[in-house]
Protein backbone atom coordinates (compact mmCIF):
# COMPACT_ATOMS: atom_id res chain seq x y z
CA UNK A 1 0.00 0.00 0.00
CA UNK A 2 2.73 2.12 1.00
CA UNK A 3 4.42 1.49 -2.15
CA UNK A 4 1.46 2.05 -4.25
CA UNK A 5 1.26 5.07 -2.57
CA UNK A 6 4.90 5.80 -3.16
CA UNK A 7 4.86 5.51 -6.78
CA UNK A 8 1.55 7.93 -7.33
CA UNK A 9 3.33 10.69 -5.28
CA UNK A 10 6.65 10.00 -7.18
CA UNK A 11 4.79 9.61 -10.46
CA UNK A 12 3.17 13.20 -9.75
CA UNK A 13 6.69 14.91 -8.64
CA UNK A 14 7.77 13.72 -12.22
CA UNK A 15 4.93 14.52 -14.13
CA UNK A 16 5.45 18.32 -12.77
CA UNK A 17 9.09 18.33 -12.48
CA UNK A 18 10.56 17.04 -15.43
CA UNK A 19 8.45 19.02 -17.91
CA UNK A 20 8.99 22.29 -15.58
CA UNK A 21 13.02 21.40 -15.78
CA UNK A 22 13.05 20.44 -19.18
CA UNK A 23 12.07 24.04 -19.91
CA UNK A 24 14.06 25.84 -17.50
CA UNK A 25 16.86 23.95 -19.60
CA UNK A 26 15.75 24.94 -22.59
CA UNK A 27 15.19 28.42 -21.96
CA UNK A 28 18.76 28.80 -20.00
CA UNK A 29 20.15 27.23 -23.52
CA UNK A 30 18.15 29.92 -25.79
CA UNK A 31 18.92 32.52 -23.68
CA UNK A 32 23.02 31.76 -23.51
CA UNK A 33 22.55 31.80 -27.33
CA UNK A 34 20.60 34.72 -27.85
CA UNK A 35 23.23 36.49 -25.78
CA UNK A 36 26.30 35.59 -27.41
CA UNK A 37 24.13 36.43 -30.89
CA UNK A 38 23.44 39.52 -29.27
CA UNK A 39 27.23 40.12 -28.43
CA UNK A 40 28.14 39.16 -31.40
CA UNK A 41 26.06 41.73 -33.39
CA UNK A 42 27.36 44.82 -30.79
CA UNK A 43 30.91 44.00 -31.21
CA UNK A 44 30.53 44.35 -35.31
CA UNK A 45 27.84 47.56 -35.29
CA UNK A 46 30.85 48.85 -33.28
CA UNK A 47 34.02 47.66 -35.17
CA UNK A 48 32.24 48.96 -38.09
CA UNK A 49 31.51 52.31 -36.90
CA UNK A 50 35.20 52.53 -35.93
CA UNK A 51 36.32 51.64 -39.05
CA UNK A 52 34.11 54.60 -40.74
CA UNK A 53 35.82 57.06 -37.77
CA UNK A 54 39.67 55.61 -38.45
CA UNK A 55 39.26 55.98 -42.11
CA UNK A 56 37.85 59.61 -41.65
CA UNK A 57 40.48 60.48 -39.28
CA UNK A 58 43.00 59.50 -41.71
CA UNK A 59 41.67 60.68 -44.69
CA UNK A 60 41.67 64.41 -42.76
CA UNK A 61 45.72 63.55 -41.37
CA UNK A 62 46.33 63.41 -44.58
CA UNK A 63 44.78 66.40 -46.19
CA UNK A 64 46.53 68.52 -43.70
CA UNK A 65 49.83 67.09 -44.86
CA UNK A 66 49.62 67.58 -48.30
CA UNK A 67 48.21 70.78 -47.63
CA UNK A 68 50.91 71.67 -45.04
CA UNK A 69 53.79 70.14 -47.83
CA UNK A 70 52.67 72.19 -50.60
CA UNK A 71 53.08 75.18 -48.20
CA UNK A 72 56.71 74.06 -47.22
CA UNK A 73 57.55 75.18 -51.26
CA UNK A 74 55.34 78.00 -52.14
CA UNK A 75 55.28 79.94 -49.19
CA UNK A 76 57.76 79.23 -46.60
CA UNK A 77 58.27 81.88 -44.97
CA UNK A 78 54.18 81.64 -43.93
CA UNK A 79 54.68 78.93 -42.52
CA UNK A 80 54.23 78.93 -39.04
CA UNK A 81 51.80 81.17 -39.32
CA UNK A 82 50.16 78.72 -41.52
CA UNK A 83 50.92 75.84 -39.04
CA UNK A 84 49.51 77.47 -36.57
CA UNK A 85 46.33 78.33 -38.66
CA UNK A 86 45.62 74.58 -38.73
CA UNK A 87 46.74 73.89 -35.18
CA UNK A 88 44.23 76.37 -34.26
CA UNK A 89 41.59 74.72 -36.47
CA UNK A 90 41.91 71.34 -35.35
CA UNK A 91 42.03 72.61 -31.57
CA UNK A 92 43.57 69.03 -29.54
CA UNK A 93 43.26 67.12 -32.25
CA UNK A 94 46.96 67.78 -33.77
CA UNK A 95 49.57 67.59 -31.24
CA UNK A 96 52.52 68.67 -33.46
CA UNK A 97 53.22 69.51 -37.07
CA UNK A 98 57.10 69.16 -37.57
CA UNK A 99 59.94 68.59 -40.65
CA UNK A 100 62.35 66.46 -41.03
CA UNK A 101 64.97 66.73 -43.15
CA UNK A 102 66.64 64.35 -45.50
CA UNK A 103 69.51 64.18 -43.00
CA UNK A 104 66.91 63.57 -40.06
CA UNK A 105 67.68 66.39 -38.51
CA UNK A 106 64.00 68.07 -37.18
CA UNK A 107 64.47 71.40 -38.57
CA UNK A 108 60.97 72.60 -37.63
CA UNK A 109 58.23 71.98 -35.26
CA UNK A 110 55.25 74.23 -34.19
CA UNK A 111 56.24 73.09 -30.39
CA UNK A 112 59.71 74.67 -29.97
CA UNK A 113 62.19 76.51 -31.94
CA UNK A 114 65.72 74.51 -31.48
CA UNK A 115 68.84 76.46 -31.42
CA UNK A 116 70.14 73.00 -32.36
CA UNK A 117 68.36 70.60 -34.97
CA UNK A 118 67.07 67.36 -33.01
CA UNK A 119 68.37 64.28 -34.66
CA UNK A 120 65.02 62.01 -35.55
CA UNK A 121 66.77 59.49 -38.39
CA UNK A 122 66.07 56.91 -35.81
CA UNK A 123 62.44 57.37 -36.35
CA UNK A 124 61.06 54.15 -37.91
CA UNK A 125 58.86 56.67 -39.78
CA UNK A 126 61.44 58.70 -41.16
CA UNK A 127 63.61 55.53 -42.36
CA UNK A 128 60.68 54.20 -44.58
CA UNK A 129 60.26 57.46 -46.22
CA UNK A 130 64.19 57.31 -46.53
CA UNK A 131 64.30 53.97 -47.88
CA UNK A 132 61.92 54.32 -50.05
CA UNK A 133 62.87 58.25 -51.77
CA UNK A 134 60.55 57.70 -54.83
CA UNK A 135 57.19 56.35 -53.10
CA UNK A 136 54.96 59.26 -52.40
CA UNK A 137 52.67 57.65 -49.69
CA UNK A 138 51.19 58.23 -46.17
CA UNK A 139 52.73 56.25 -43.49
CA UNK A 140 50.84 55.69 -39.88
CA UNK A 141 53.39 55.05 -37.61
CA UNK A 142 53.13 52.71 -34.28
CA UNK A 143 52.63 55.39 -30.90
CA UNK A 144 55.95 56.84 -30.14
CA UNK A 145 56.74 58.67 -27.02
CA UNK A 146 57.69 62.13 -28.60
CA UNK A 147 61.57 63.85 -27.62
CA UNK A 148 59.95 67.25 -27.93
CA UNK A 149 55.97 66.73 -26.93
CA UNK A 150 57.16 64.10 -24.21
CA UNK A 151 53.35 62.11 -25.43
CA UNK A 152 52.58 58.74 -26.80
CA UNK A 153 51.85 60.08 -30.43
CA UNK A 154 50.86 58.41 -33.95
CA UNK A 155 52.94 59.75 -36.14
CA UNK A 156 51.28 60.66 -39.67
CA UNK A 157 53.93 61.34 -42.45
CA UNK A 158 54.60 62.02 -46.15
CA UNK A 159 57.49 62.33 -47.89
CA UNK A 160 59.24 65.56 -49.00
CA UNK A 161 60.45 65.76 -52.42
CA UNK A 162 62.55 68.74 -54.19
CA UNK A 163 63.66 68.51 -58.00
CA UNK A 164 62.70 64.67 -57.62
CA UNK A 165 64.63 63.48 -54.64
CA UNK A 166 63.83 63.00 -51.30
CA UNK A 167 64.35 66.15 -49.19
CA UNK A 168 62.88 64.99 -46.16
CA UNK A 169 59.68 63.99 -44.14
CA UNK A 170 56.80 66.09 -42.88
CA UNK A 171 55.10 64.82 -40.02
CA UNK A 172 51.89 64.62 -38.05
CA UNK A 173 51.39 64.27 -34.98
CA UNK A 174 47.91 62.85 -33.32
CA UNK A 175 48.07 62.02 -29.18
CA UNK A 176 47.05 58.62 -28.69
CA UNK A 177 44.04 60.07 -26.30
CA UNK A 178 42.45 61.34 -29.39
CA UNK A 179 41.43 57.60 -30.20
CA UNK A 180 41.22 56.44 -26.88
CA UNK A 181 39.61 59.29 -25.40
CA UNK A 182 36.68 58.99 -28.45
CA UNK A 183 36.52 55.01 -27.62
CA UNK A 184 36.08 55.27 -23.86
CA UNK A 185 33.10 57.43 -24.52
CA UNK A 186 31.57 54.06 -26.17
CA UNK A 187 29.90 51.39 -23.97
CA UNK A 188 32.14 48.07 -24.34
CA UNK A 189 31.39 46.99 -20.59
CA UNK A 190 33.89 47.67 -17.89
CA UNK A 191 36.03 44.52 -18.88
CA UNK A 192 36.18 45.58 -22.59
CA UNK A 193 38.55 46.83 -24.58
CA UNK A 194 38.55 48.94 -28.11
CA UNK A 195 41.97 48.43 -30.15
CA UNK A 196 43.41 49.73 -33.05
CA UNK A 197 46.42 47.99 -33.96
CA UNK A 198 49.16 47.97 -37.33
CA UNK A 199 48.71 45.12 -39.52
CA UNK A 200 52.24 44.86 -38.20
CA UNK A 201 51.11 43.32 -35.19
CA UNK A 202 51.49 46.62 -32.93
CA UNK A 203 49.55 48.45 -30.76
CA UNK A 204 48.06 52.07 -32.39
CA UNK A 205 45.61 53.55 -29.71
CA UNK A 206 43.36 51.04 -27.10
CA UNK A 207 40.69 52.07 -24.86
CA UNK A 208 39.49 50.21 -21.97
CA UNK A 209 36.11 50.32 -20.88
CA UNK A 210 36.64 50.52 -17.03
CA UNK A 211 37.17 54.52 -16.29
CA UNK A 212 40.60 55.39 -15.84
CA UNK A 213 42.17 52.14 -16.72
CA UNK A 214 45.78 52.62 -18.55
CA UNK A 215 47.06 50.12 -21.41
CA UNK A 216 49.82 52.66 -22.02
CA UNK A 217 52.53 49.80 -21.41
CA UNK A 218 51.34 47.88 -24.77
CA UNK A 219 52.74 50.92 -26.85
CA UNK A 220 55.78 50.47 -26.29
CA UNK A 221 55.69 47.00 -27.21
CA UNK A 222 57.82 46.41 -30.59
CA UNK A 223 55.74 43.33 -32.04
CA UNK A 224 53.07 41.24 -30.78
CA UNK A 225 53.48 37.74 -31.13
CA UNK A 226 50.01 36.89 -31.54
CA UNK A 227 48.93 34.66 -34.83
CA UNK A 228 45.45 35.97 -34.91
CA UNK A 229 43.17 35.90 -37.66
CA UNK A 230 42.60 39.58 -38.23
CA UNK A 231 45.93 40.14 -39.09
CA UNK A 232 45.87 37.37 -42.07
CA UNK A 233 45.99 39.35 -45.04
CA UNK A 234 44.33 36.35 -46.88
CA UNK A 235 41.65 36.10 -44.52
CA UNK A 236 38.39 37.39 -44.48
CA UNK A 237 38.54 41.39 -44.17
CA UNK A 238 36.24 41.30 -41.38
CA UNK A 239 34.59 38.77 -39.05
CA UNK A 240 35.12 37.42 -35.07
CA UNK A 241 37.40 35.83 -32.95
CA UNK A 242 36.52 33.88 -29.85
CA UNK A 243 39.34 32.64 -26.88
CA UNK A 244 42.34 35.02 -25.16
CA UNK A 245 43.60 37.57 -26.22
CA UNK A 246 47.79 39.47 -25.70
CA UNK A 247 45.49 42.40 -24.23
CA UNK A 248 44.62 41.28 -20.76
CA UNK A 249 45.39 37.17 -21.38
CA UNK A 250 41.56 36.50 -20.82
CA UNK A 251 39.26 35.23 -22.42
CA UNK A 252 37.29 37.54 -25.04
CA UNK A 253 35.02 37.74 -28.12
CA UNK A 254 36.46 39.81 -30.45
CA UNK A 255 35.07 41.40 -33.74
CA UNK A 256 37.65 43.05 -36.03
CA UNK A 257 37.96 45.08 -39.43
CA UNK A 258 40.68 44.96 -41.76
CA UNK A 259 41.48 48.27 -43.21
CA UNK A 260 43.94 47.46 -46.15
CA UNK A 261 44.66 50.61 -47.48
CA UNK A 262 45.19 52.31 -44.41
CA UNK A 263 47.41 49.63 -43.00
CA UNK A 264 45.09 49.18 -39.52
CA UNK A 265 42.67 47.11 -37.89
CA UNK A 266 40.39 47.74 -35.35
CA UNK A 267 39.38 45.39 -33.28
CA UNK A 268 36.29 45.40 -30.30
CA UNK A 269 36.74 42.96 -27.39
CA UNK A 270 34.12 41.96 -25.24
CA UNK A 271 34.43 39.85 -22.47
CA UNK A 272 31.92 36.82 -21.36
CA UNK A 273 32.01 38.53 -17.97
CA UNK A 274 30.13 41.83 -19.22
CA UNK A 275 27.54 40.55 -22.02
CA UNK A 276 26.83 37.47 -20.33
CA UNK A 277 25.47 39.26 -16.84
CA UNK A 278 21.82 39.88 -17.86
CA UNK A 279 22.24 35.87 -18.55
CA UNK A 280 23.36 34.82 -15.65
CA UNK A 281 21.36 37.00 -13.68
CA UNK A 282 18.12 35.57 -15.37
CA UNK A 283 19.65 31.58 -15.46
CA UNK A 284 20.25 32.25 -11.52
CA UNK A 285 16.53 33.73 -11.20
CA UNK A 286 15.02 30.77 -13.54
CA UNK A 287 17.27 28.25 -11.52
CA UNK A 288 15.68 29.61 -8.11
CA UNK A 289 12.27 29.52 -9.08
CA UNK A 290 12.14 26.35 -10.31
CA UNK A 291 14.35 25.13 -7.20
CA UNK A 292 11.35 26.63 -4.72
CA UNK A 293 8.48 25.42 -7.53
CA UNK A 294 10.44 22.09 -6.91
CA UNK A 295 9.95 22.36 -3.23
CA UNK A 296 6.49 23.29 -3.38
CA UNK A 297 5.85 20.40 -5.82
CA UNK A 298 7.84 18.10 -3.42
CA UNK A 299 5.46 19.39 -0.55
CA UNK A 300 2.65 18.29 -2.70
CA UNK A 301 4.15 15.29 -3.27
CA UNK A 302 4.68 14.44 0.21
CA UNK A 303 0.45 15.44 0.41
CA UNK A 304 -0.27 13.10 -2.27
CA UNK A 305 1.58 10.41 -0.83
CA UNK A 306 0.12 10.99 2.62
CA UNK A 307 -3.66 11.19 0.91
CA UNK A 308 -3.03 8.33 -1.53
CA UNK A 309 -2.03 6.33 1.30
CA UNK A 310 -5.25 6.95 3.46
CA UNK A 311 -7.26 6.31 0.30
CA UNK A 312 -5.73 3.13 -0.29
CA UNK A 313 -5.99 2.01 2.51
CA UNK A 314 -9.37 3.09 3.09
CA UNK A 315 -9.89 1.55 -0.41
CA UNK A 316 -8.81 -2.00 1.30
CA UNK A 317 -10.60 -1.42 3.55
CA UNK A 318 -13.87 -1.18 2.01
CA UNK A 319 -12.93 -3.89 -0.39
CA UNK A 320 -12.34 -6.31 2.94
CA UNK A 321 -15.51 -5.15 4.06
CA UNK A 322 -17.27 -5.34 0.46
CA UNK A 323 -15.94 -8.84 0.24
CA UNK A 324 -17.35 -9.60 3.44
CA UNK A 325 -20.66 -8.48 3.25
CA UNK A 326 -20.58 -9.98 -0.26
CA UNK A 327 -19.93 -13.40 1.85
CA UNK A 328 -22.58 -13.02 4.54
CA UNK A 329 -24.77 -12.25 1.89
CA UNK A 330 -23.58 -14.84 -0.66
CA UNK A 331 -22.73 -17.63 1.93
CA UNK A 332 -24.49 -19.54 4.58
CA UNK A 333 -22.67 -18.46 8.21
CA UNK A 334 -23.15 -21.39 10.08
CA UNK A 335 -22.63 -23.73 7.34
CA UNK A 336 -20.20 -22.12 4.62
CA UNK A 337 -22.40 -23.51 1.77
CA UNK A 338 -24.27 -20.69 -0.42
CA UNK A 339 -26.78 -18.60 1.19
CA UNK A 340 -30.57 -19.42 -0.53
CA UNK A 341 -30.53 -16.30 -2.71
CA UNK A 342 -27.33 -16.49 -4.20
CA UNK A 343 -27.73 -19.92 -4.72
CA UNK A 344 -31.15 -19.11 -6.86
CA UNK A 345 -29.48 -16.87 -8.45
CA UNK A 346 -26.52 -18.92 -10.21
CA UNK A 347 -28.70 -21.43 -10.82
CA UNK A 348 -31.08 -19.18 -12.61
CA UNK A 349 -28.35 -18.42 -14.66
CA UNK A 350 -26.89 -21.66 -15.26
CA UNK A 351 -30.84 -22.45 -16.93
CA UNK A 352 -30.72 -19.55 -19.11
CA UNK A 353 -27.21 -20.60 -20.31
CA UNK A 354 -28.59 -24.11 -20.87
CA UNK A 355 -31.71 -22.42 -22.60
CA UNK A 356 -29.42 -20.70 -25.03
CA UNK A 357 -26.65 -23.77 -25.60
CA UNK A 358 -28.34 -26.74 -24.51
CA UNK A 359 -27.77 -29.25 -21.90
CA UNK A 360 -29.15 -30.62 -18.87
CA UNK A 361 -29.01 -29.51 -14.84
CA UNK A 362 -30.25 -31.69 -12.55
CA UNK A 363 -31.75 -30.51 -9.14
CA UNK A 364 -31.16 -32.30 -5.65
CA UNK A 365 -33.15 -31.24 -2.64
CA UNK A 366 -32.03 -32.68 0.49
CA UNK A 367 -33.26 -33.31 3.70
CA UNK A 368 -31.70 -34.68 7.53
CA UNK A 369 -34.11 -36.81 8.52
CA UNK A 370 -35.53 -36.41 11.95
CA UNK A 371 -33.72 -33.44 12.34
CA UNK A 372 -35.99 -32.09 15.24
CA UNK A 373 -34.97 -35.25 17.40
CA UNK A 374 -31.81 -34.13 17.04
CA UNK A 375 -32.64 -30.54 18.35
CA UNK A 376 -34.19 -31.78 21.17
CA UNK A 377 -32.35 -34.20 22.40
CA UNK A 378 -28.83 -32.60 21.99
CA UNK A 379 -30.32 -28.92 21.68
CA UNK A 380 -29.75 -26.19 19.35
CA UNK A 381 -25.56 -26.25 19.43
CA UNK A 382 -25.70 -29.87 19.40
CA UNK A 383 -27.96 -29.17 15.31
CA UNK A 384 -25.63 -26.54 14.61
CA UNK A 385 -22.66 -29.35 15.03
CA UNK A 386 -24.96 -31.67 12.91
CA UNK A 387 -25.81 -29.26 10.31
CA UNK A 388 -21.90 -28.17 9.67
CA UNK A 389 -21.69 -31.40 9.43
CA UNK A 390 -23.59 -32.19 7.15
CA UNK A 391 -22.59 -29.82 4.52
CA UNK A 392 -19.02 -30.35 4.92
CA UNK A 393 -19.64 -34.20 3.90
CA UNK A 394 -21.73 -33.07 1.03
CA UNK A 395 -18.99 -30.40 0.03
CA UNK A 396 -16.00 -33.05 -0.06
CA UNK A 397 -18.33 -35.78 -2.20
CA UNK A 398 -19.66 -33.22 -4.80
CA UNK A 399 -17.47 -32.18 -7.58
CA UNK A 400 -15.86 -28.31 -7.59
CA UNK A 401 -18.32 -27.01 -10.27
CA UNK A 402 -21.32 -28.56 -8.46
CA UNK A 403 -23.74 -25.84 -6.37
CA UNK A 404 -25.06 -26.43 -3.16
CA UNK A 405 -26.76 -24.26 -0.77
CA UNK A 406 -28.97 -24.12 2.18
CA UNK A 407 -32.98 -23.00 1.84
CA UNK A 408 -33.72 -23.27 5.85
CA UNK A 409 -33.33 -25.31 8.06
CA UNK A 410 -32.45 -28.59 7.53
CA UNK A 411 -32.91 -28.67 4.38
CA UNK A 412 -30.40 -28.05 1.51
CA UNK A 413 -30.49 -27.75 -2.61
CA UNK A 414 -27.93 -29.12 -4.73
CA UNK A 415 -27.74 -27.99 -8.65
CA UNK A 416 -25.36 -30.12 -10.85
CA UNK A 417 -24.94 -28.48 -14.42
CA UNK A 418 -23.99 -30.27 -17.09
CA UNK A 419 -25.24 -33.47 -15.62
CA UNK A 420 -27.90 -36.12 -17.00
CA UNK A 421 -30.70 -37.49 -14.85
CA UNK A 422 -28.36 -41.25 -14.54
CA UNK A 423 -25.62 -39.21 -13.33
CA UNK A 424 -27.55 -37.29 -10.86
CA UNK A 425 -28.73 -40.34 -9.14
CA UNK A 426 -25.28 -41.48 -9.00
CA UNK A 427 -24.42 -38.27 -6.78
CA UNK A 428 -27.16 -38.13 -5.21
CA UNK A 429 -26.61 -42.32 -4.01
CA UNK A 430 -23.11 -41.25 -3.44
CA UNK A 431 -24.25 -38.17 -1.12
CA UNK A 432 -27.11 -40.60 0.62
CA UNK A 433 -24.37 -43.30 1.80
CA UNK A 434 -21.57 -40.72 2.75
CA UNK A 435 -24.12 -38.68 5.22
CA UNK A 436 -24.96 -42.25 6.92
CA UNK A 437 -21.37 -44.16 6.95
CA UNK A 438 -19.93 -40.42 8.39
CA UNK A 439 -21.04 -40.07 12.61
CA UNK A 440 -21.00 -36.94 14.49
CA UNK A 441 -19.14 -36.59 17.41
CA UNK A 442 -20.74 -34.83 20.40
CA UNK A 443 -20.57 -34.05 23.79
CA UNK A 444 -22.82 -37.01 24.45
CA UNK A 445 -21.14 -39.87 22.35
CA UNK A 446 -21.31 -40.94 18.56
CA UNK A 447 -24.68 -39.74 16.15
CA UNK A 448 -25.25 -40.97 12.96
CA UNK A 449 -27.91 -39.38 10.42
CA UNK A 450 -29.39 -39.95 7.09
CA UNK A 451 -30.96 -37.81 4.50
CA UNK A 452 -33.57 -37.55 2.28
CA UNK A 453 -33.23 -36.81 -1.57
CA UNK A 454 -35.22 -35.86 -4.17
CA UNK A 455 -34.13 -35.91 -7.74
CA UNK A 456 -35.12 -34.15 -10.89
CA UNK A 457 -33.89 -33.20 -13.90
CA UNK A 458 -34.45 -29.73 -16.42
CA UNK A 459 -36.27 -30.84 -19.58
CA UNK A 460 -36.00 -28.95 -23.05
CA UNK A 461 -39.10 -27.11 -22.38
CA UNK A 462 -37.70 -23.37 -23.14
CA UNK A 463 -40.38 -22.01 -20.81
CA UNK A 464 -39.25 -24.31 -17.55
CA UNK A 465 -38.58 -21.96 -14.82
CA UNK A 466 -36.25 -22.95 -11.33
CA UNK A 467 -39.56 -22.64 -10.15
CA UNK A 468 -41.45 -25.72 -11.36
CA UNK A 469 -37.84 -27.53 -11.31
CA UNK A 470 -37.56 -27.36 -7.70
CA UNK A 471 -41.60 -28.01 -6.95
CA UNK A 472 -40.27 -31.42 -8.73
CA UNK A 473 -37.88 -31.97 -6.44
CA UNK A 474 -39.42 -31.17 -3.87
CA UNK A 475 -42.33 -33.56 -4.32
CA UNK A 476 -39.73 -36.42 -5.00
CA UNK A 477 -38.45 -35.46 -1.65
CA UNK A 478 -41.61 -35.76 -0.22
CA UNK A 479 -42.05 -38.83 -1.56
CA UNK A 480 -38.42 -40.22 -0.36
CA UNK A 481 -39.64 -38.80 3.27
CA UNK A 482 -43.00 -40.66 3.04
CA UNK A 483 -41.67 -43.91 2.03
CA UNK A 484 -39.60 -44.30 5.07
CA UNK A 485 -36.12 -41.89 4.35
CA UNK A 486 -32.74 -42.34 4.07
CA UNK A 487 -33.68 -42.70 0.29
CA UNK A 488 -33.45 -41.19 -3.29
CA UNK A 489 -36.65 -40.75 -5.54
CA UNK A 490 -36.85 -39.18 -8.56
CA UNK A 491 -39.68 -36.85 -9.75
CA UNK A 492 -42.05 -38.20 -12.26
CA UNK A 493 -40.16 -41.60 -12.42
CA UNK A 494 -41.51 -43.17 -8.55
CA UNK A 495 -39.02 -44.64 -6.23
CA UNK A 496 -35.52 -45.57 -8.11
CA UNK A 497 -33.78 -48.71 -7.73
CA UNK A 498 -31.80 -47.96 -5.33
CA UNK A 499 -34.32 -45.93 -3.16
CA UNK A 500 -34.58 -48.16 -0.39
CA UNK A 501 -31.28 -48.46 1.52
CA UNK A 502 -30.06 -50.33 4.76
CA UNK A 503 -30.03 -48.10 8.02
CA UNK A 504 -26.68 -47.22 9.42
CA UNK A 505 -25.40 -46.78 12.91
CA UNK A 506 -23.23 -45.78 15.06
CA UNK A 507 -22.62 -46.95 18.64
CA UNK A 508 -26.46 -47.60 20.52
CA UNK A 509 -27.39 -43.98 19.09
CA UNK A 510 -29.98 -43.74 15.68
CA UNK A 511 -31.83 -41.37 13.75
CA UNK A 512 -34.92 -42.15 12.42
Amino acid sequence: MKIKAGLLACSTLLLAMVPMWLFVVGEIRHDRSTAHAAARADSMNLATAFEAHVRSVIQLMDAVLLNTREDVFEQPEYLSEHVADEIKAYGNFVSQLAIIDKNGLLTFSNLTAHAEPVDLSDREHFRVHRDNPLRDSLYISKPVLGRISKQWTIQFTRPIHHNGEFAGVIVLSVPTSFFSDYYQQIDVGPNGSIVLLGVDRTVRAIASGAPGASNIELYDQPELLENNVYFDPEGPMHGYFEGVTFIDGQYRLAAYRRLEEEGAVVVVLLSPEDFMAPFEERRQLLIASAGVISMLLLAVALLVFVLAGRHLRATAELRVAHKQMKELVNTDTLTGVSSRRYFLDRVTAELDRVRRHGGRVSLLMLDIDHFKQVNDQYGHPGGDIVLKHFAAVCKRTLRSHDLIGRLGGEEFVVALPETELEGAHCVAEKLRLAVASTPIDLENGPVAITVSIGLTTSSSDPEESLQSLMSRADAALYAAKQSGRNKVCVAGGGQSALNVSQDVGVGNERVR
